[in-house]
C-alpha cells in the first residue's frame, strides 16, 4: 500500500519519510533477484527516467539496450507505448556493430523491430502490413533461444513470430528514428506492471511465481531477472585468479591463489623486465617470455620453483620477489592429463600431450613441430577452441596468437610485437578436435606450446568489440563482473594491453596497464581506463590501445563474478 512506504519492517522503528513517491515507483529488485532495466552504459543518446525503464528520444538516432543479455532460456517482456510516433520495439545481438548501434533496430542482420506503423526491421528490410499500434498499447516480446524465435503481441493478440537461426547473446533493444524527439516508452521486465503509474497493476506471474506483468507471459516464458537466469557451471575463482606480492628477496611461497596452478604468468610490475610463463607441462624452472622471440630458459633456481597446493614457491631473482617491489601472477588450472597418439586415435596427425580443463575452457598443448605436412594437433577440449597463444620453445621465433574474431582464419596476431593482424598459421578453423599449424618459422623438431581457451558462460569471453572514439566508450558485454582482460587493436599497430581487479580494483579514472610485449614497468594514469560493472566492462578514454573510432579490436576476459551472482554491487 502507498501508505506503508518508508516503513521499516525491521522493528527498530527507522521509517522513512516519503515524498513525492507513490506504490507504483516501487519495483520488486531485491540484493539477491535484480530485473533487467535499460542499460546506461550501453545507450545511445536516449535519455531514461523511472529506474532506467522509461526511454524518452531526443532528435537523431536513440537507441538502447537492455542489462540482462541472455544465451539460453525463454524471455518474455512488455513495453507500453506513452507518447510514440515511431519508436521500436526489439531486440539485438550483443555483438551489433558501433555503426548499426546509432541507426535502428532491425538495420542488420543481428537485430530485429516492431514500429507503430506495423512494419517489422530485419537486415536492413521492411516488412509493412502488420498490426498498427498506438499511445497506451502493450508490446509484449517473447524470446526463445532454443528456436530461436521472437514473438511479438499487442495487447496480448499474438503478430508475428520471426526465426533467426544464427542469433546468441540477444538482448532487449528500443530505439526512435533520425529527427523524431519526444517519443517515450516504458518498459517492463517483469518489476513494474503498472508501467511507473500508467496503468493499473494487474500482478501476473511467471511460471516460477516471479514478476509483476500486464499480460500473462506465454506458457513457459519467464521474466527477465537474475533469479531466472541459468545457473553457472564454473566458479570462476577455482580456474582463475590473480594475486600479488610485494618481493622479499627470499625464498618463500605465496599463497593464495586458491588452487595449485597449471599455468602461471608473472610479471615485475615495478621495473623494466620480462614477462615470464611457465607452466606445469614444460615444468617449473623453464620460462618463456612474451616481450621476447626468445627460446625458452631453463633449469632456473632463482624464479619459480614449484607450482604449491595454494600458490606458487619463488626463488630470489628480482622478476618475481625483488625486494620492496609489486609482483603480479595471473594463474590458470589446466586440471586432468591427456595425451593423443595421432596414428591410434586417428585424431590430428602429430602427437600431443598437455593437460585439459573443460569445465573451464582451457588446455596446454605440447608437441613437436613437423615440416613434413600441415600440423593437426589435438587440444584436449570438446569445443573448438577460439584463442590460441602458442611458441616454440626451442627457436628464436614470434609468439602466435589465433583469435576467432581477427578478419579471416588465415589471420594471426603476434603476441611479441604491436603489430596489426598479419597473414597466419591457420589454413582452416580450429575444430572441436584439433587445430591447424604451419609455419616457415619454427623449426623441424622443435618442441612447441600452445594454450588454448574457450568462452564459457558466466566464467570466460573471447570477443572484439568496435571503438567508438568517445569518452563515453564502448560497452562490452561479457555476462559477469570482470576480473582480467587483455586486449589488443587489430586493424592497426598499437600495444597489447593486461588489466586486472586486484592491482585496481575500483572504479575511476587510473587503470594499471601492463604490455606483454613490452618490457615496461606498469603504467597508471587516464589516458586508458576501464569500468567494471556486473555484465561487463565499459571503456572510458580515447586512447588508441583500446577504443580508436572504428577501430577493431580482439580480448580474451576471465570472471570475478558470474552476472547471475554480482547484482548486489
Amino acid at each position: 500500500m502507498s501508505n506503508e512506504l518508508g516503513i521499516d519492517r525491521s522493528g527498530n522503528g527507522n521509517n522513512w519519510t516519503v515524498n513525492n513517491m507513490a506504490f507504483a515507483d516501487q519495483v520488486v529488485d531485491s540484493p539477491t533477484n535484480n530485473f533487467c532495466t535499460w542499460n546506461s552504459a550501453d545507450n545511445y543518446s536516449c535519455p531514461l527516467s523511472e529506474g532506467n525503464l522509461k526511454t524518452t528520444s531526443l532528435a537523431g538516432y536513440n537507441m538502447v539496450f537492455g542489462t540482462q543479455p541472455f544465451s539460453s532460456g525463454k524471455y518474455y517482456w512488455e513495453q507500453l507505448v506513452v507518447s510514440s510516433t515511431v519508436s521500436l520495439a526489439g531486440v539485438a545481438n550483443t555483438s551489433v556493430s558501433v555503426a548499426k548501434r546509432t541507426r535502428n533496430v532491425g538495420d542488420s542482420a543481428d537485430s530485429a523491430g516492431y514500429d507503430r506503423q506495423g512494419r517489422f526491421f530485419y537486415n536492413d528490410v521492411t516488412e509493412s502490413g502488420y498490426a498498427t499500434f498506438g499511445n497506451g498499447d502493450i508490446i509484449g516480446i517473447a524470446c526463445n533461444m532454443s528456436a530461436k524465435t521472437v514473438t511479438w503481441y499487442k495487447n496480448n493478440t499474438f503478430i508475428r513470430t520471426m526465426t533467426f537461426s544464427a542469433w546468441d547473446d540477444m538482448v532487449p533493444a528500443w530505439t526512435v528514428g533520425s529527427g523524431v524527439a519526444g517519443n517515450s516508452d516504458v518498459c517492463n521486465f517483469g518489476q513494474d506492471s503498472s508501467f511507473a503509474g500508467n496503468k493499473t497493476a494487474q500482478g501476473n506471474q511467471d511460471g516460477n511465481d516471479i514478476g509483476d506483468f500486464y499480460y500473462t507471459p506465454p506458457t513457459g516464458f519467464l521474466a527477465l531477472c537474475t533469479k531466472n537466469l541459468p545457473d553457472v557451471a564454473v566458479v570462476p575463482s577455482e580456474h582463475f585468479n590473480t594475486v600479488l606480492w610485494t618481493g622479499n628477496d627470499t625464498a618463500r611461497t605465496i599463497n593464495g591463489v586458491g588452487f595449485q596452478p597449471d599455468f602461471s604468468w608473472i610479471r615485475n610490475r615495478d621495473i623494466a623486465t620480462h614477462h615470464l610463463l611457465f607452466d606445469a607441462i614444460r615444468g617449473a624452472g623453464n620460462a618463456l617470455r612474451s616481450n621476447s622471440t626468445n627460446a625458452e630458459s631453463t633449469g632456473a633456481t632463482d624464479e619459480l620453483t614449484a607450482f604449491a597446493a595454494d600458490g606458487l614457491t619463488l626463488g630470489t631473482g628480482e622478476d618475481v620477489n625483488g625486494n620492496a617491489e609489486g609482483i603480479v601472477a595471473w594463474n590458470w588450472k589446466a586440471g586432468t592429463a591427456f595425451s593423443n597418439d595421432a596414428s591410434a586415435t586417428s585424431i590430428g596427425n602429430v602427437d600431443s600431450s598437455g593437460q585439459v580443463n573443460t569445465n573451464a575452457g582451457f588446455s596446454i598443448v605440447s608437441w613437436q613441430y613437423t615440416t613434413s605436412a600441415d600440423n593437426l594437433i589435438a587440444h584436449g577440449l570438446s569445443v573448438a577452441p577460439e584463442m590460441i597463444i602458442l611458441k616454440s620453445r626451442t627457436t628464436a621465433y614470434n609468439w602466435d596468437v589465433y583469435h576467432k574474431d581477427l578478419s579471416a582464419v588465415t589471420k594471426r596476431l603476434l603476441l611479441n610485437t604491436t603489430s596489426a593482424e598479419v597473414n597466419g598459421f591457420f589454413d582452416t578453423a580450429p575444430t572441436s578436435t584439433v587445430f591447424e599449424y604451419n609455419t616457415s618459422g619454427a623449426s623441424n623438431n622443435d618442441n612447441m606450446i600452445a594454450y588454448c581457451f574457450h568462452s564459457v558462460d558466466g566464467y570466460s569471453k573471447v570477443g572484439s568489440y568496435t571503438g567508438n572514439g568517445n569518452a563515453d566508450g564502448t560497452f562490452v558485454y561479457t555476462g559477469f563482473k570482470v576480473a582480467f582482460i587483455a586486449v589488443k587493436k587489430t586493424d592497426a599497430a598499437e600495444n597489447w594491453v593486461m588489466i586486472d581487479n586486484k592491482r585496481h580494483p575500483i572504479n575511476d579514472v587510473n587503470t594499471p596497464r601492463l604490455y606483454p610485449n613490452l618490457s615496461n614497468s606498469e603504467d597508471e594514469d587516464s589516458a586508458v581506463y576501464v569500468d567494471y560493472v556486473s555484465n561487463g566492462f565499459k571503456i572510458r578514454a580515447t586512447q588508441n590501445m583500446m577504443n580508436n573510432n572504428a577501430s577493431n579490436y580482439i580480448y580474451i576476459a576471465f570472471a570475478e563474478t558470474p552476472f547471475k551472482y554480482s547484482n548486489a554491487r
